[in-house]
């Protein structure tokens, strides 16, 4: 049955669909950036020439071939296509691998001498999952509002192979995910920048532009006459200010959803005084945005303490003899024993310091912090230098950092 003729009423049903979605998502989720979305997070410290080859040239060929070869001519196509979507979906969720699995093979099968079930069932089955497919890439109210647009999506390449041929359908959708990288701003980046001036200082604060190669480490210096920020969040600068500013609080719960990156410079304008930097602070949650404020909660934390500070405390006159050892704040400490280890099972507990010890700088082993777990650095800690971390469950002050 040639079934040509009703091609076009699939495009306009995708294009409607594609329609619905965007309206939804522009009238229920107006707060929504796209700076939010999952998949930006992801892509944002890979090199821009990773990212255009998977997601401008390896998704759409990969994705095109597994959802949509079974619209091509040749039955061997359709196995090619049962083959690859199961494989997707596989490992996506390996029970619905199993059932998507039974279903294909299901309509290959009750519908061989059926072309028109046969067809509406792939076109159905498809999109559904390839719209499924992309739950990650959104938070999970922006992609609900969102769906009916993948699903539009999903049907609009398949009107293209089967009205064209599959390579249309893989350039078609190179064509929509390139459109997609550059809204995100990754291939057309604004040269944003914004100044801050009070009475203590002056200060640019810069977007920095996505990089084609790797490298790009984010790297920090703060002291009484500058301040130089390299690849940080707005969260992460403000997170840091607060650090050098205020050594009251125990845990920084930052919140800030925004990835971009930004350069930051600050001199101080009067050599008789200091960079105010609460005053900074302050500006740039103006500037940006930032709702900032500080809660008391009671968690379950690590405390972190000493049996004897002063064998391990840093003095000005043992600067020459400690090599290689390093010298950190306890804080300082503390936070980086919060950073969760890639690929624990369970998320590090915040570390906060017993009171009263907060401001001690010490000496320790910079190979400390690149042991493989929070236990062996635990240990670690423990046997060389009798500093203890103890689980407790304790009220403790919180600085949130969130976006308005």
């Amino acid at each position: 049955m040639n079934l040509r003729k009703n091609y076009r009423y699939l495009l306009v049903l995708s294009l409607c669909l594609m329609a619905l979605g965007m309206a939804l998502t522009l009238l229920f989720d107006s707060e929504r950036d796209i700076l939010d979305a999952p998949i930006y997070r992801f892509v944002l410290d890979m090199p821009l020439a990773v990212v255009f080859f998977f997601i401008v040239i390896f998704a759409p060929i990969t994705e095109e071939i597994a959802f949509r070869s079974w619209a091509c001519k040749k039955k061997a196509w359709t196995w090619v296509s049962f083959v690859a979507s199961s494989l997707f979906v596989f490992l996506f969720n390996i029970y619905a691998g199993i059932i998507y699995s039974i279903i294909f093979l299901a309509i290959i099968f009750l519908f061989k001498d059926k072309p028109k079930h046969r067809l509406f069932s792939f076109l159905i089955l498809t999109s559904l999952t390839f719209a499924i497919m992309h739950y990650d890439n959104l938070q999970p109210k922006s992609f609900y509002l969102a769906f009916a647009q993948y699903l539009g999506a999903g049907l609009f390449f398949a009107y293209f192979a089967l009205r064209f041929n599959l390579l249309t359908a893989i350039i078609v959708h190179a064509i929509n995910n390139f459109i997609a990288i550059a809204a995100m701003g990754l291939i057309f980046s604004s040269n944003e920048t914004n100044t801050l001036e009070n009475t203590t200082y002056k200060s640019t604060l810069s977007r920095v532009a996505p990089q084609w190669s790797f490298g790009g480490r984010t790297t920090s210096t703060f002291g009484i006459a500058e301040i130089s920020i390299e690849r940080y969040t707005i969260g992460s600068i403000a997170e840091s200010l607060i650090e050098y500013s205020d050594t009251s609080y125990w845990v920084i719960d930052n919140e800030v959803t925004d990835f971009r990156k930004y350069n930051m410079r600050v001199e101080r304008k009067d050599t008789n005084s200091k960079i105010d930097y609460r005053e900074l602070l302050i500006d740039l949650a103006k500037l940006k945005k930032i709702q900032i404020d500080t809660i008391q909660e009671k968690r379950l934390v690590w405390v972190l303490n000493a049996k004897d500070w002063d064998s391990i405390s840093y003095k000005e006159d043992d600067l020459y003899n400690y090599d290689p050892l390093t010298k950190v704040g306890v804080y300082s400490l503390c936070s980086q024993l919060s950073v969760p280890i890639m690929f624990e099972k369970e998320k590090t507990l915040d570390v906060i310091p017993q009171k009263g010890v907060y401001d001690r700088t010490i000496w320790i082993d910079k190979n400390v912090f690149y042991q493989k777990s929070f236990e062996q650095k635990k240990k670690t800690l423990e046997t060389r230098y009798s500093i203890t971390l103890t689980k407790k469950d304790t009220l403790i002050n919180v600085i949130r950092i969130r976006g308005e």
